[in-house]
C-alpha cells in the first residue's frame, strides 16, 4: 500500500503533504519556483511517489558536504583545463564517490545531471532524499540557474537504444564549441544529448588522420566524427546511420562547420545491410557500434562481444591497403577477436590509454579503442 509523504522545507521550517496526482508539492513560492523550473525534476519525483513504501520526512535544500568538496575540488582543476582547451561540453563529475554515483555535465552554460540505475532498483525515500540533496548541492556550489539544469536517469536495459528513445518534443539545440568544431546538442529530448563527450579525444584523432583521405562514419549518430573529419581535411566523409533523425542532425551538424556540397555524403540505412552491398573503397574509417541491438529495422539482433569480428570482417573489404579503421565501443569487460583478426588478414593495435579524457574517470567510463589495419602492411600503423 502506498504511504503519504511528507516533505519538509528547512528553510522555512513547513510541513507539507504530497499527492502523486498533484504536481511537484506546493513549497513556498520561493522554493517552488526554485526547483519547479529544472527540467525532469517533476517527472522524477512522481515516478519516485509511486513507488515509495514508508513513511518519512523529505527535506529539500540539504547540503551534500562531500559531494561539495568533491565537485568544487573538479571545477577548480577542470573549468580552466578546458578553456585552456577550447571545449565547453566537459564532465564535472565522474562518480567519484560511492554514495554520490551519479555524473554531472558541462554543456556552456547549462548542467545536466545522469542518475544510474538499473531496471530492478526501487527509488526509496533514501534515494529520493540523496538525489534532492545532489541537485540542491549542485545548485549551490556552481550558483546554476534552475533553469539550465537538466536531469536524466540512466537505465540498463538490455536491447533497447536508449539514445533512439525520444522524451520530449522540445526541439531546443544548443550550439557548443568542441576545439575547431561547432556542434549541436539537444539537452532535453533524448538520454543522449547528440554528442558523445567521452570520444572527444578520437574525433580530434580522425580529424588528423583524414587529411586528404576519404573518409567512412559507421553508426555515425549526429556525426560529429565526420564533422571533424572534414575540418581536418578529409578529401570525402560519408554517414551511414538507420535514423532519419540523426541522420538530418548529423547534416545540419556539417553545415554548421561550412562542409557541404558533393563531397560529403550521407546515407539512411543499416550499417550491416550497407556494409554487404558497398563497393566504394575508404582510408580512415570510424566506427563506435552500439552494445546491443534488436531494433525492428534490423533482421536480427547485434551483440559487440558476439559480432564484433564479422562487422570488422566486411570493413576489411572495404579498407585500402594502407588504410585504418578506428574501432571503439563502451562494453564493459569487452575482449576483441585477436586470433580471428589474424585469421582474416587483420592486426590491432590498442591506443585506449591515448584516448581516454582527462574528464572521465570511472571505471565505467573507459572507451576501449583499437587502430586496425591489414596485417600485410609492413609499416608503423602510425605513419
Amino acid at each position: 500500500m502506498r504511504c503519504t509523504m511528507k516533505i519538509h522545507n528547512e528553510a522555512y521550517n513547513i510541513s507539507l503533504l504530497d499527492s502523486i496526482t498533484q504536481e511537484f508539492p506546493s513549497y513556498t513560492q520561493q522554493i517552488n519556483n526554485q526547483l519547479k523550473d529544472i527540467h525532469g525534476i517533476q517527472e522524477y519525483i512522481q515516478t519516485c511517489n509511486q513507488i515509495i513504501d514508508q513513511k518519512t520526512d523529505i527535506c529539500v535544500n540539504k547540503y551534500a558536504i562531500d559531494y561539495a568538496n568533491r565537485l568544487r575540488k573538479n571545477i577548480k582543476k577542470l573549468d580552466k583545463w578546458a578553456e585552456l582547451q577550447g571545449i565547453e561540453c566537459y564532465r564535472i563529475y565522474d562518480r567519484d564517490l560511492p554514495d554520490y554515483k551519479i555524473a554531472v555535465d558541462r554543456y556552456g552554460d547549462w548542467i545536466v545531471i545522469h542518475e544510474y540505475a538499473s531496471p530492478i532498483t526501487i527509488n526509496t525515500c533514501k534515494t529520493l532524499q540523496r538525489f534532492l540533496n545532489i541537485i540542491f548541492t549542485t545548485l549551490e556550489v556552481l550558483k546554476q540557474p534552475v533553469d539550465r539544469v537538466v536531469l536524466k536517469t540512466r537505465i540498463k536495459q538490455k536491447g533497447k537504444d536508449q539514445q533512439y528513445q525520444k522524451l520530449n518534443q522540445n526541439d531546443n539545440y544548443l550550439v557548443v564549441t568542441e576545439f575547431n568544431a561547432r556542434l549541436l546538442v539537444n539537452l532535453t529530448d533524448y538520454i543522449d544529448t547528440g554528442l558523445f563527450l567521452d570520444h572527444r579525444i578520437i574525433r580530434t584523432m580522425l580529424g588528423h588522420l583524414s587529411k586528404g583521405k576519404d573518409f567512412l562514419n559507421l553508426f555515425a549518430y549526429t556525426g560529429s566524427a565526420s564533422v571533424h573529419a572534414g575540418l581536418g581535411g578529409a578529401l570525402s566523409t560519408t554517414s551511414i546511420d538507420m535514423s532519419r533523425t540523426y541522420l538530418s542532425w548529423a547534416k545540419r551538424n556539417m553545415c554548421l562547420n561550412g562542409l557541404s556540397g558533393n563531397r560529403h555524403h550521407f546515407f539512411r540505412a543499416n550499417c550491416f545491410r550497407w556494409l554487404r552491398h558497398a563497393k566504394d573503397k575508404f582510408d580512415i574509417i570510424f566506427i563506435n557500434p552500439p552494445t546491443f541491438s534488436n531494433s525492428k529495422k534490423m533482421s536480427r539482433s547485434f551483440d559487440i562481444q558476439r559480432d564484433h569480428l564479422e562487422l570488422l570482417w566486411y570493413l576489411k573489404c572495404l579498407l585500402r591497403i594502407h588504410g585504418k579503421i578506428l574501432f571503439s565501443n563502451n562494453k564493459h569487460g569487452f575482449k576483441i577477436h585477436l586470433s580471428g583478426l589474424e585469421s582474416i588478414g587483420m592486426m590491432a593495435t590498442e591506443i585506449t590509454a591515448k584516448t581516454q579524457p582527462k574528464d572521465f574517470t570511472h571505471a565505467h567510463s573507459v572507451i576501449k579503442s583499437w587502430i586496425i589495419t591489414h596485417s600485410n602492411k609492413g609499416s608503423s600503423i602510425y605513419n
